[in-house]
């Protein structure tokens, strides 16, 4: 599944940018590609890594040696292994100090039900863009953007 966000939308037609939900599966599978290895791989295989689903180990290990193959093709090495993220980083019952701390300063507390109601991938795109320091205004949007996507559901 391809989670998207709103204030990413300006990339997908191209895919010219590693979208959060890659990032998600790149941090769990522990493989680290840039921006420059992601641009080498063709549009349809950029796709397939966007839909390619990682939530368990064997999604995981496919995801990772998908990655392999498309390092080996394009760059000529195996990709890059980083240590897997620790999902307990953004699985908890509680909300991380850094999304807590970070919604409360902008008015917008994340509540511990909200928090515990919300899957996985929304989590980690709360944590993630709460640590980011390249993209610090996409906390908000992605919050915001959450909050509106579980009000219609």
């Amino acid at each position: 599944m391809f989670h998207r966000y709103d204030y990413e939308a300006e990339y997908y037609p191209s895919l010219s940018r590693l979208p959060l939900d890659v990032r998600r599966k790149l941090d769990v599978a522990g493989v680290k590609i840039s921006l420059k290895d992601w641009l080498a791989f063709s549009m349809e295989e950029r796709t397939v890594l966007c839909h390619l689903p990682c939530d368990d180990a064997d999604e995981r290990q496919v995801f990772a040696e998908y990655m392999d193959f498309l390092a080996g093709k394009y760059l000529g090495k195996a990709s890059e292994k980083t240590e897997p993220m620790d999902s307990a980083l953004w699985s908890d019952a509680a909300a991380p100090v850094e999304v807590s701390g970070k919604s409360e300063k902008l008015g917008l507390a994340v509540s511990q039900s909200e928090w515990r109601s919300w899957p996985s991938h929304y989590r980690y795109a709360l944590y993630k863009t709460a640590v980011s320091k390249s993209q610090p205004e996409a906390f908000e949007q992605v919050l915001k953007q959450l909050r509106k996507q579980v009000g219609k559901s």
